[in-house]
């Protein structure tokens, strides 16, 4: 490397430490996912308890000139929203019911439910082609059907007629996969799933699809016993860089609180072996890169709950934090931000100005200014 370019890198290092929280924006109920248009202008926050709570089931709408709510969407099409994805046009917005079988559909004109896609087994993420004419959707298991995370599926979506056209089965043997989280490379050739098993140390795998034949192709991971295998452990998102060589997967642990994580695996997608392991806070969550290529932020979600049970032990509900991660080093940036409670998801927008946290236990998002703009 260049002195220049290491001279670069380190002007943006300096920068990147003036990250602060400059704003929390109250949303509904439990938001997961976030959605954010190419403009930068409009945040899309998935509400996910359906408890009969106010607020509960819905989609907060947020302008980020003045970081304000200006619209909360609701629909008896809502069960338990998981994830919101903007279609290629950014005219609809999907969200997946991770509680139903089914896609609520939204036009973006209106911000009102049009339609809904149905046939999913409790459909947690979702990606589309970069032609924007086909979707792939996890089912991770939806509770009122089968136990929640025992899916083994992922949907492929014709999104011209907004139908189910093929089901692609993940483990063909052994524990069903329940995949977690999805990600599609930048070519768009190939998708992989990041498979949640059992959430114990070591039993997570990636699924990698062809989208030119929609099947499983290979998998990544599931035995520390044959070869260099990725620790992969109670996966919960998983993040493509730009070159589409590494994955990022952020080992949040058990759903059960114990044992938990606290790590993000990066993965060789060519060798499939674990390139880096990056020491962080407790269950880390959502992942999320900078535009430039340069940073990973990660969420810490560290909601551990005392029970009396030994698993938990001494355990509370702690701060949510966000970690940086030096993607040229795979060193942590020696800056914590202090969030909201219980932080899943994490996005950017697109112009490099935010990040942004939904803290699951908080019922807000956290707005995090980037080099200190």
């Amino acid at each position: 490397m260049s002195e220049t370019k290491i001279n670069a890198l380190k002007n943006q290092q300096k920068t990147i430490l003036n990250s602060k929280l400059i704003a929390t924006v109250n949303v509904g109920v439990n938001p997961t996912a976030m959605a954010i248009t190419s403009d930068s202008a409009k945040l899309y926050v998935a509400n996910g308890n359906n408890y009969g709570i106010a607020g509960s089931d819905t989609v907060t709408l947020i302008d980020l000139k003045t970081l304000m709510p200006i619209s909360t969407i609701s629909s008896g099409t809502f069960n338990q929203p998981y994830t919101i994805t903007l279609s290629k046009d950014e005219t609809k917005a999907y969200v997946t019911n991770s509680n139903a079988s089914t896609i609520s559909i939204i036009d973006t004109a209106t911000n009102k439910v049009t339609g809904t896609i149905d046939g999913f087994n409790g459909p947690s993420g979702m990606v589309i082609t970069p032609d924007g004419t086909k979707a792939y959707v996890n089912n991770y298991g939806a509770s009122t059907a089968i136990p929640s995370g025992s899916g083994n599926t992922v949907s492929v979506v014709d999104l011209i007629s907004e139908k189910i056209i093929e089901e692609i089965t993940l483990n063909e043997y052994g524990p069903a996969a329940a995949p977690s989280a999805i990600a599609i490379n930048p070519k768009g050739d190939f998708v992989y799933t990041a498979n949640y098993v059992n959430g114990e140390p070591w039993q997570g795998t990636l699924s990698k699809i062809s989208t030119l034949t929609n099947t499983v192709v290979d998998v990544i991971g599931g035995s520390p016993f044959f070869g260099k295998v990725p620790l992969l452990f109670g996966i919960f998102s998983i993040k493509i860089d730009a070159s589409g060589k590494f994955a990022y997967v952020t080992n949040f642990g058990s759903n059960n609180f114990a044992p938990y994580g606290t790590t993000v695996c990066v993965i060789d997608l060519e060798t499939k072996t674990q390139f880096g392991l990056i020491e962080l806070g407790i269950q880390p969550a959502g992942f999320a890169i900078t535009p430039d290529g340069y940073y990973g932020f990660v969420s810490n979600y560290n909601t551990l709950y005392s029970s009396g049970a030994p698993n938990y032990s001494g355990l509370t509900a702690g701060q949510g934090t966000v970690n940086i991660i030096d993607l040229s080093t795979n060193l942590l940036v020696p800056i914590t931000i202090n969030v909201g409670q219980s932080p899943g998801s994490i996005v950017m927008s697109p112009d490099g100005k935010y990040a942004i946290v939904s803290n699951y236990t908080a019922n807000t998002v956290s707005i995090i200014s980037l080099y200190g703009e």
